[in-house]
């Protein structure tokens, strides 16, 4: 099977969230079950180390209906060599500071940019003879993946991956005209969305078939409290709608990594003091092995769930724990976490920005790691902090409710089903309680470090989604909408 994996982001070249996560990962996955995976994504400024060779496509001529692109395609490799990537460089829209927009919002011509993007991707898959049998797209700015494979007589089955619904890709209806879409075309049926045009939305009518990134988000997706204003195309689409659970790189996220303090095993964790003794002495923090250490590393916005944290903190501080955060995002937060940490100076630090290195030690360093997040599509921080012993404090929402449990069969971390302060404290002080049964602590780390989210079983059900889109692309006939009667 041949499968062209499309995305805007993808480690090691370009991050911003998660996404990136998975597509860096999972196209290594698939490789592993037999799939000729290739990976296609724009040259963002952040992957400069490419411009240094030749382009292996000099000239890739982008065409619309009305318009035409020229742009250059280098071409590298997944660390591993493995998955061949395909980076499209056309610097006027993919050469700048940042990979999606300031802190004002995204930029002004995203529907262009990815309008092309995803045109690019599609053109790519013939001009270097590949010819897939499926495509897979990757959250809003390829949705019109696709869209545009839809329309076309010829086109290819599609699955489209929702990584976060709530960012659909919203622009006004006279965007069109810059997208070079004819506002009485096939594609703009599925574009249009309560007068505006949504790229999530194109692609959830669009696509062959959707899946999201965990079997408990794509249930709640289709219900009006989490599903973004788009829950009644997803529950009509439900027949099509799959969960598959994210998974993590154990090579990459383990306590036998070199670089950390010590190492250490579920079957020898002493070297987990040694990580909790540095990390304190970096943050400036007491060494106190009795007192339990709790972190966060967050970006820092609303769907984290961060400002009900800090207004826990006062109150969870009376306890005797210590606190650090690690994240950048909302200004307001930042500023909330640094006032708490100068109001509470060697019991709190907010460590404001991110580097993936610092990351590492507070996953190994730390007792228990709190993320109370509003909804969470999947969520890989819980399972970084679980491989490494650190026990999660979770809201029971989405992917951190299928991947962490505080029943004893086996129990794995601790969790509060409604995002309120009371409850949210009462899971950190049974956390806190629980840490000071020495026996119990160490039962639930060893159950913890024994949790398996690797990718080769969620690369195994992304080829049966594969095989479920081939046969659906062979029988279907023309869907109506209920918005859109007309259909295709």
């Amino acid at each position: 099977m041949k499968v062209l994996f499309v995305s805007n982001e993808a480690v090691p070249f370009a991050k911003v969230g998660g996404l990136a996560d998975v597509a860096g990962s999972l196209p290594r996955a698939l490789v592993g079950q037999g799939v000729d995976c290739r990976l296609v994504m724009p040259m963002h400024r952040q992957c400069p180390q490419i411009e240094q060779s030749t382009p292996s496509l000099p000239a890739l001529s982008v065409q619309s209906p009305s318009k035409s692109f020229s742009a250059s395609v280098f071409e590298t490799t997944l660390p591993g060599g493995a998955v061949p990537v395909y980076l499209i460089k056309y610097d006027p829209y993919f050469d700048r500071p940042t990979i999606y927009g300031t802190e004002t919002g995204d930029y002004p011509d995203s529907a262009e940019r990815f309008a092309l993007f995803a045109r690019a991707a599609l053109i790519l898959n013939h001009a270097i003879g590949f010819r897939a049998d499926v495509v897979h797209a990757n959250d809003w700015p390829t949705g019109l993946v696709p869209t545009f494979e839809a329309v076309n007589p010829h086109g290819m089955p599609t699955v489209f991956t929702i990584h976060n619904l709530a960012y659909q890709g919203l622009f006004p209806v006279s965007t069109a005209e810059a997208i070079d879409v004819s506002p009485d075309s096939a594609p703009m049926d599925f574009l249009l969305r309560a007068k505006q045009i949504n790229y999530m939305a194109a692609a959830i009518r669009s696509a062959t078939v959707i899946n999201t990134v965990s079997d408990r988000y794509a249930s709640e997706i289709c219900t009006s409290a989490y599903g973004a204003g788009l829950d009644d195309l997803l529950r009509h689409r439900e027949n099509d709608l799959y969960g598959i659970l994210n998974g993590i790189d154990y090579d990459e996220w383990s306590p036998q990594n070199p670089s950390l303090p010590a190492t250490y095993s579920p079957e020898d964790t002493s070297g987990k003091a040694k990580c909790k003794a540095a990390l304190q002495k970096e943050l400036g923090l007491p060494h106190a092995p009795d007192i339990p250490l709790v972190v966060s590393v967050s970006r820092l916005v609303h769907q984290k769930g961060l400002d009900v944290l800090a207004d826990v903190l006062p109150a969870a501080l009376k306890l005797p724990i210590q606190f650090a955060i690690l994240g950048t995002g909302d200004a307001t937060t930042q500023r909330r976490y640094r006032a708490l940490a100068q109001a509470n100076l060697r019991r709190v630090v907010a460590r404001i920005g991110f580097n993936s290195e610092m990351a590492r030690i507070f996953y190994a360093g730390a007792d228990m790691f709190v993320m109370p997040s509003r909804y969470e599509p999947c969520g890989v921080s819980q399972m970084i902090a679980m491989a490494h012993g650190t026990i999660p404090i979770v809201h029971s929402t989405g992917g951190l409710a299928d991947t962490v449990s505080e029943k004893d069969d086996p129990q794995t971390g601790f969790a509060f089903s409604y995002l309120a302060e009371p409850d949210l404290l009462g899971a950190v002080k049974r956390a806190v309680r629980t840490y000071h049964q020495t026996s119990r602590w160490q039962r639930i780390m060893r159950n913890a470090m024994a949790a398996d989210f690797s990718w080769s079983e969620s690369a195994r059900e992304y080829v049966d989604l594969y095989e479920t889109a081939l046969k659906l692309h062979e029988r279907r006939r023309p869907r109506r909408d209920p918005e859109h009667p007309a259909g295709r």
